[in-house]
């Protein structure tokens, strides 16, 4: 992971006269590998889409009674700003991948919903806030934070910003949980992947022409990737949506009413530090006819969810096996 952070760091070729042509298409392509080009989508059409396996506006009104009748609550999940009260409304109670429903008003006043969002239970990370993008429409906001300085920001939408906002401080550490809800998910299939067109391979060949002097744009060999065993995360079409190459240490079987949903435990090392540990929800909608097993490599399409912990809230601690498996990686950490 470290090695392909750098590949994206690299500077562009320099604007000499055999590569001024090329100049506005190394930048176009540096701008899709960096995310560059990505937009703040306001929309959880595709979250619900997923969990629902159905157009949401069929059933959003449904989930929303729902969650209200028989949805439960936190004390972690109330909270009071500016003479409002608000709470979260989660159903169904006993499942870690939720419908749930954000109501508020004045004290002791009625209370009305004010948004719906999917709610997915995620692992706890330390992470440096960078920065916030609330949305105009919703209560939630697009949150940026640093797993490691020198690496870009992880992107993620935080259904409780109106909670958490106080604390969502521009460098200040904080712990969050961070889990990804698939909306594309398959078994890779190839661990050798030979590249001679597209974004990755324009970043390859400016690199490659910048150090071989003399050389012309036919002389640039195909770019090779050794994919066995690689963790990467890319940056997708908007904010908080990723690629991912990883692969499955622990699976757990749940459903969101009728829909079975999967959570495949994953895990990306870093050099120096913990590994940021992430929690992949996978419908049956996503999954089809694939049955994920531990150690299968996957490549995914991800939406990451998080927020600030839940303090003193311990409904959904980290598996136990996956923790134990965390502090061995400690001891031998894991090459990126």
């Amino acid at each position: 992971m470290a090695k392909l952070d750098k590949l994206l760091d690299a500077q562009d070729a320099p604007e000499t006269s055999s590569a001024k042509e090329e100049t506005a298409s190394q930048q176009e392509a540096r701008q899709k590998i960096i995310g560059g080009d990505r937009t703040h989508f306001e929309g959880l059409g595709m979250p619900f889409a997923v969990l629902l396996g159905a157009p949401p506006q069929k059933l959003i009104n449904q989930v929303v009674a729902t969650c209200l009748s028989a949805g439960g609550s936190r004390p972690a999940w109330s909270w009071k700003r500016s003479g409002s009260e608000y709470h979260v409304m989660a159903w169904p109670k006993e499942e870690p991948v939720r419908a749930a429903v954000l109501v508020g008003g004045k004290e002791k006043e009625k209370l009305r919903p004010l948004d719906c969002f999917p709610l997915i239970e995620g692992l706890p990370n330390d992470l440096t806030v960078d920065s916030v993008y609330a949305w105009q429409q919703g209560m939630g906001a697009n949150v940026a934070a640093f797993v490691e300085e020198g690496y870009k920001p992880m992107w993620f939408y935080d259904p409780m910003y109106s909670r958490d906002k106080d604390d969502l401080t521009p460098g200040v550490r904080q712990t969050f949980l961070v889990g990804a809800l698939a909306f594309a998910l398959k078994k890779a299939l190839l661990d050798n992947l030979t590249i001679t067109q597209g974004p990755y391979y324009e970043e390859y060949a400016a690199k490659w022409l910048e150090d071989h002097p003399g050389s012309g744009r036919l002389d640039v060999p195909p770019l090779q990737i050794n994919m066995a065993g690689q963790h990467i995360i890319m940056p997708g079409q908007n904010y908080c949506e990723y690629q991912m190459r990883t692969s499955i240490d622990q699976i757990e079987d749940h459903k969101l009413d009728k829909m079975e949903v999967k959570i495949l435990y994953v895990r990306f090392p870093f050099e120096g530090r913990d590994p940021v540990l992430l929690p992949i929800y996978a419908s049956k909608a996503v999954l089809k006819d694939y049955e994920p097993k531990v150690g299968d490599e996957i490549d995914a399409y991800v939406w990451l969810q998080g927020r600030i912990i839940d303090i003193d809230d311990t409904t959904q601690p980290v598996p136990e096996g996956f923790v134990a498996d965390t502090k061995a990686e400690k001891e031998e950490p894991a090459k990126a």
